[in-house]
């Protein structure tokens, strides 16, 4: 008997979210699939046609961005489901995956910039001790909103970032320079905290805050003082030729200079 769209879907989430992948992953595959599953629900899998993908792709007026990101989800979908001998081929690899037209370099904050917010961030100590650990350690704001004082080990001059906390599932030290060590002296606390709270600290100092704003701007002074992508890549979880996609020649060495030598 054919597996249907539907029950392919519903097995390949319940898979997915058995492995241990995280809930934001969850999330987008199942708005993705969810997509790609109207109207053809009660379909056979195996009549699925490469036809099929690109008329879906085409058919919603996405960003080639967004349809480069959706055809990958889908492949990987049907590539498990192949696995699985459910089809004898998966239909998405014939379709091609749309080019990115150039993009912006990553928005960063300057020297000045990082001082002024953490400047005001004096007065609320855990969101200091929070954003420190974001523009000095570089981590994503997902994990470190996770973060727990265990996870400053101190002793050894890491930062851990265990692997159910990391996006890529993959443990990670990260090196505490000496600034962050100064700002994590000041006291505070990592725990949970608010978004509103930190947003509220945030507009105190008066400073612009375009999305990953600190992880953008660790990476591209990291690369820059280190002048070491296999170091930076290391630390910051990513592949070295994101690095020298997005963060290459974004800052001088002076400058890199200046932001880690930020200090209360």
């Amino acid at each position: 008997m054919d597996v249907t769209v539907a029950d392919a879907v519903n097995r390949f989430l319940v898979a997915r979210a058995r492995a241990g992948r995280s809930d934001r992953y969850l999330r987008q595959l199942r708005v993705v699939l969810a997509e790609f599953a109207k109207g053809r629900s009660s379909v056979p899998l195996s009549s699925i046609t490469p036809a099929d993908v690109e008329r879906w792709m085409e058919g919603h007026g996405w960003a080639p961005k967004t349809r480069r990101s959706y055809l990958l989800d889908v492949r990987g979908w049907l590539s498990w489901c192949q696995r699985r001998a459910w089809i004898r081929s998966n239909p998405a690899v014939a379709v091609d995956v749309p080019c990115l037209p150039p993009s912006d370099p990553p928005a960063i904050h300057t020297p000045d910039h990082v001082q002024q917010v953490m400047a005001a961030a004096r007065s609320h100590p855990d969101v200091m001790r929070l954003l420190a650990v974001r523009y000095f350690a570089g981590l994503r704001s997902s994990e470190a909103e996770k973060l727990r004082e265990s996870h400053l080990l101190l002793d050894r001059g890491y930062v851990e970032v265990p692997a159910v906390l990391s996006k890529t599932r993959r443990r990670r030290l990260v090196a505490i320079p000496d600034n962050l060590r100064d700002w994590l002296a000041l006291g505070g606390t990592l725990r949970g905290i608010r978004p509103s709270t930190v947003r509220e600290v945030i507009r105190s100092s008066g400073v612009g805050w375009p999305q990953n704003v600190t992880r953008h701007s660790w990476c591209s002074y990291h690369l820059a003082l280190h002048e070491s992508p296999g170091k930076t890549a290391l630390e910051a979880g990513h592949s070295e030729a994101m690095l020298f996609g997005h963060y290459r020649e974004l800052v001088t060495r002076e400058s890199a200079r200046a932001y880690f030598a930020i200090r209360p």
